[in-house]
C-alpha cells in the first residue's frame, strides 16, 4: 500500500526511525496520518496497519477513509473498496487508537505539567464537566503537545502555567492550576 501511495519508505525503515527518535528524545510525542481503504488495500494489509498502531503507540492519529482527490496519481487506480468497508475500517482504526490514546494519557494522571495557555472558552452546556466550572475553561498544550483543559482567568492566555492533571481521555487531559500566578 505504501508503494502504491508513492511513499518512499518501508514499515521497517519507519519503525527504525521511531526507535531512534524515542532513544534520542525520551517521552517524545508522536502523531501520524492514516488513510484506510486506499485502492487495493486488503483486509490483511489493514490488519497490519492496526498492528503498526499497537506497536508504535502514537499519541494521536489523524485518520480518514480514502476518497479520490482530483489531480492526484491515485485517480489512475481503481477505487475498489466499498464505502461501507472504508467506514468500518476507519471506525475500527479509531477505536484502536482511542484505547492507545487513553492509556498513554492516563500516564499523566497525578503529574504536574507546564502548559502554554492558548485560549479561554466558555463552558458548553453539553460539557460533561460543565457543572464543575465557575468561569472560563482554559485550553493549552504542554511540551509533549498534549491538549490540556483547566479552569482559570482569561488573563492567563499566552502564559506558561503549571497544571496538575486529574483526568485523562483519549484525546485530552484536564486538571487544575497548581497555583494562581501573577500575570498582570
Amino acid at each position: 500500500v505504501l508503494r502504491r501511495m508513492g511513499r518512499q519508505y518501508s514499515v521497517e525503515a519507519y519503525l527504525e526511525l521511531v526507535a531512534r527518535l524515542r532513544a534520542a528524545v525520551p517521552g517524545i510525542s508522536l502523531t501520524t496520518d492514516v488513510i484506510t481503504g486506499f485502492c487495493g488495500e486488503t483486509e490483511a494489509q489493514f490488519e497490519r496497519t492496526l498492528e503498526l498502531l499497537r506497536t508504535v503507540r502514537f499519541d494521536q492519529v489523524f485518520a480518514a477513509a480514502y476518497s479520490e482527490r482530483p489531480g492526484t496519481p491515485a485517480t489512475r487506480l481503481p477505487d475498489d473498496i466499498p464505502a461501507v468497508e472504508k467506514k468500518r475500517r476507519l471506525n475500527e482504526l479509531l477505536s484502536v487508537q482511542e484505547g492507545i490514546g487513553l492509556e498513554r494519557n492516563e500516564s499523566w494522571l497525578g503529574r504536574h505539567t507546564e502548559v502554554l495557555v492558548e485560549e479561554a472558552r466558555q463552558p458548553r452546556a453539553h460539557d460533561h464537566e460543565a457543572a464543575e466550572h465557575r468561569g472560563p475553561r482554559l485550553v493549552g498544550r504542554n511540551r509533549e503537545h498534549k491538549l490540556v483543559h483547566f479552569d482559570g482567568s482569561e488573563s492567563l492566555v499566552g502564559s506558561l502555567v503549571a497544571v496538575s492533571i486529574q483526568r485523562a481521555g483519549p484525546y485530552a487531559l484536564s486538571g487544575q492550576l497548581v497555583e494562581e500566578q501573577d500575570h498582570a
